[in-house]
């Protein structure tokens, strides 16, 4: 089996700066969020490298050599996301929230009993081999990583028996994933205190069912303040040789999908703590009464 990587964070926990030092190793192939949702205007959309998505080389190669394979890809939907488009019913089997235990055997049971759900559903897996398959050859990794994130997506990759899934899961203090909620969403501090929660919620359960062996437990904030160190410490949970990587992500060209840190020109790491000079008393207090207690559990004080 192919072997996987996958980031399990909420959403603004630095899972985009991982990937990129990940990715200067010569045996990780990435494009960051291999479910590819959220890029906005596709006419508009940058690579990684800086071209417009629709022009860049990279990605004109992937289109050349999916399409010998028989295998169309739209730019602007990869297919690789795990959604029926129709929105019925099926598709709220496919996308609800993580629930683990008993209600995970459901969900799985009706994915693989009903024909058309089954038909679908397999064909959004072959999709994610064949783009995985062909970025790995392109960029001449062993390994693949994918930083999408989600529980549910982990769930049908390790279901599917195509990868050999090692999961980093990235924890970053709550208070800082909830200032980012509130500004990209425009969600009030109580909202995005809860929607970080609820994620982190869905990756708890998820966690406990994960071999020990295939799973590894990052700091952000440690990755900042040690950037070899921790880096070491995940290309040996990884299986490749620490010595190949550098700390210095803008060395590298990257072809990568996510959040907009991806266009940076700086390459030197920096911890984000911002929200300590901008909250109130407050606003403290509100995040604690929501979301104080899972905090706390993560080591935050």
């Amino acid at each position: 089996m192919t072997e996987l990587a996958y980031i399990l964070s909420p959403s603004y926990s630095g899972s985009t700066l991982l990937t990129f030092l990940l990715g200067t190793h010569p045996q990780i192939a990435t494009i960051g969020e291999l479910k590819a949702t959220a890029r906005g205007d596709m006419d508009t959309y940058q690579c990684s490298c800086g071209a417009r998505m629709l022009d860049c080389p990279f990605w004109l190669r992937v289109r050349q050599e999916l399409s010998r394979r028989g295998v169309d890809l739209d730019l602007h939907d990869f297919g690789t996301h795990f959604v029926f488009q129709d929105g019925g019913l099926g598709d709220k089997v496919l996308r609800s929230t993580y629930r683990g235990g008993a209600i995970e055997h459901v969900r799985r049971a009706a994915l693989h009993t009903v024909p058309t759900w089954q038909r679908r559903f397999r064909g959004i897996v072959e999709r994610n081999r064949a783009l995985i398959e062909t970025i790995m050859a392109l960029q001449g990794g062993d390994l693949f990583l994918d930083d999408s994130k989600d529980a549910v997506r982990l769930r049908y990759l390790l279901d599917s028996g195509l990868w050999n899934v090692k999961v980093i899961r990235l924890i970053r203090d709550g208070r800082g994933s909830t200032t980012s909620y509130m500004r990209i969403h425009k969600l009030s501090l109580p909202e995005a205190a809860r929607e970080w929660r609820h994620v982190q919620e869905e990756c708890e359960r998820i966690a406990v069912e994960l071999p020990a062996s295939g799973l590894l437990t990052v700091g952000y904030e440690k990755l900042c303040r040690d950037v070899e160190g921790t880096l070491a410490r995940i290309f040996r949970f990884l299986g490749v040789d620490p010595k190949a990587a550098t700390s210095d992500f803008l060395s590298v060209e990257h072809h990568v999908l996510g959040h907009a840190m991806r266009l940076r020109t700086n390459g030197q790491v920096q911890l984000n703590e911002k929200w300590r000079s901008t909250w109130t008393a407050q606003d403290l207090a509100a995040f604690d009464r929501v979301a104080g207690e899972m905090n706390r559990r993560y080591g935050y004080e």
